[in-house]
């Protein structure tokens, strides 16, 4: 189980308070990187979000831990790195909150074996936002892969969406 993670946004008060909303959550500064903020479920798991703000990186620092370092950077660009999530709202209601932000949002089925809503964070970044029907087809498909003696090939059925992108 992933109790939290971090992601880096251009307005991490804007998307801290995003995701607030989406998981009945509270939004708290985040003092260790000032201008970061942390999201909080109360769901007896530890549920969390810390957003930084872009060009923040974490760095190892021995016995007393990471420190943060922020490097001058060119705004959020797209990313592999993307998670699920599953949330108490229904897919017009997250399809609703991500207009109201302009941000790009579609109901995707993924290969047969489940759907999402993909919310895409400040047209940057992924989240696969999982309504609980959502939820219950990702988390059947899940158990039976991690049941399968030979899972090999079991994600075909996504189609290659593989592209080259050019740089300006």
């Amino acid at each position: 189980m992933i109790h939290h993670l971090s992601v880096a946004a251009r307005d991490p008060k804007a998307v801290a308070d995003f995701f607030a909303e989406l998981i009945d959550g509270v939004t708290v500064d985040f003092a260790p990187n000032p201008g970061s903020y942390m999201v909080f479920k109360a769901d007896g798991h530890g549920t969390a979000i810390e957003i930084y703000p872009a060009g923040t990186v974490m760095a190892p620092n021995g016995d007393p831990g990471a420190v943060f370092l922020t490097r001058p950077t060119e705004p959020v660009d797209r990313s592999p790195t993307h998670f699920a999530l599953s949330v108490d709202r229904n897919a017009p209601t997250i399809q609703a909150m991500a207009a109201a932000r302009g941000w790009d949002c579609f109901v995707c089925d993924r290969g047969g074996h489940f759907h999402v809503v993909e919310v895409w964070i400040e047209n940057a970044w992924l989240v696969e936002a999982l309504p609980p029907a959502f939820a219950a087809e990702y988390l059947d498909f899940a158990d039976a892969v991690g049941r399968m003696a030979n899972p090999t090939g079991v994600l075909n059925s996504h189609a290659p969406q593989v592209r080259t992108l050019e740089r300006a």
